[in-house]
């Protein structure tokens, strides 16, 4: 059976020099806002003059009120008409996306790639594979900096200059024949991937509502809101201050709940309600507490392939059919690290294979024997420094990674 790790978007090491604006649900109600209050520019006549009808988005007290038939007054209990609330209603994240659908709300993917760019290290890589066959600078590999030709093509380079022995164009003994040694030749590069979670997709349902004390000043709303759609559908595209975009539909029918039946004790109050739906995104979140959601990767401009012999018996992990995991693995666990397999995690350069070792006590001649790791890497230099007793290299190959 094949299994498959699940990578939660936060795998890699943090890249702290980068960073985009988030996306999230206050982005949203920002923008959605500042389309009423001042992309749409409301406007109405009282007493001859335009007035600019003011735009509030309901929390708390105010949504209380707004969802009561009677009016909005202020503290010294005069009408504050015409207005426009605008309260949140619900979040829908399901696959459906309230009724709008989308195909990508979920693949099969955790990370999101939004920016591959040249690694710092790549200038000291090119310095070594002389991808443009330059032959006469000292920190340029070619074959003119190497100080013996013992081996070949040569061994140990001049005081002062660069060379390998890696068999590329630092190796060639002809001059490029374009001679365009200026071009931009991308390729057999070292880049730095950056990567953030995967977007939430989520679609954010508003009330919106229309108060005016006359039908004159209701119908001059009405029709701004629909002499204003972005294109054929019902609907206004919105940006954020940070620059993400969205979608407004606007959903018919607007709702009137006006109060003319009770002009007798109340003054007049005319209301029309409708929803608007907006399918957005949760990107990048960045809050206190939470890790840093920009990751970044290293591309491998060589994959290098060992095959290695042993001399003694390979010993691999065996799980159980049931998944049932010994708990006696556990009992040190308070001072010692182990993993979720109550084993000592490996470490850079090992394996998670064991090799069997036997050990001969040269007093008693008792053989003792224990299962360890291979270390095929040293943290620091990255040589081999297995035993040749225990681990023989058998053949390495270099093959180019491909984009």
């Amino acid at each position: 059976m094949t299994t498959r790790k699940i990578d939660d978007g936060y795998e890699g090491d943090v890249a702290k020099d980068f960073n985009i604006p988030a996306s999230g649900i206050e982005e949203t109600d920002r923008g959605l806002f500042e389309l009423f209050d001042k992309r749409l520019s409301f406007q109405v006549k009282i007493k001859d003059q335009s007035t600019k009808v003011p735009v509030v988005f309901s929390t708390g007290e105010r949504f209380a009120l707004t969802r009561r038939k009677q009016s909005i007054r202020d503290r010294n209990n005069a009408l504050i008409l015409p207005i426009i609330s605008i309260h949140r209603t619900s979040i829908d994240t399901s696959p459906t996306q309230g009724g709008y659908g989308t195909p990508i709300s979920f693949r099969d993917q955790q990370s999101y790639v939004v920016r591959k760019r040249l690694d710092k290290k790549d200038r000291n890589y090119q310095n070594i594979i002389n991808k443009l066959g330059l032959k006469n600078q000292t920190n340029v590999s070619s074959r003119r900096n190497f100080a013996r030709s013992d081996i070949f093509p040569g061994n140990i380079a001049k005081s002062g200059y660069i060379a390998s022995r890696r068999n590329l164009n630092n190796l060639s003994l002809l001059d490029d024949p374009k001679g365009d040694l200026l071009r931009n030749d991308i390729g057999d590069n070292i880049f730095e991937i950056i990567t953030l979670p995967y977007p939430t997709f989520m679609m954010i349902s508003y009330e919106v509502i229309f108060w005016t004390q006359y039908m004159q000043q209701m119908n001059q709303m009405i029709e701004i809101l629909f002499s204003q759609f972005d294109g054929q559908d019902y609907a206004f595209q919105i940006e954020s201050r940070s620059g993400h975009k969205y979608t407004a539909y606007v959903k018919s029918p607007l709702t009137n709940q006006d109060n003319f039946a009770e002009f007798a004790q109340e003054e007049r109050v005319i209301k029309y309600t409708f929803n608007v739906n907006i399918p957005t995104y949760l990107l990048a979140p960045k809050h206190d507490g939470q890790p840093s959601p920009f990751r970044k990767f290293y591309s491998a401009p060589q994959i290098e392939f060992g095959y290695k012999q042993v001399g003694t018996q390979v010993i691999t992990r065996d799980e159980s059919p049931d998944k049932i995991i010994n708990q006696n693995k556990f009992v040190l666990n308070e001072v010692e690290n182990l993993n979720v397999d109550g084993e000592t995690p490996s470490m850079r350069g090992q394996g998670d294979e064991r090799l069997k070792d036997t050990i001969k006590d040269p007093f008693t001649d008792k053989e003792s024997t224990r299962y360890v790791r291979v270390l095929t890497r040293h943290q620091r230099s990255g040589e081999t420094v297995a035993s040749s007793r225990i681990v023989v290299d058998l053949q390495t190959t270099l093959d180019t990674a491909s984009d």
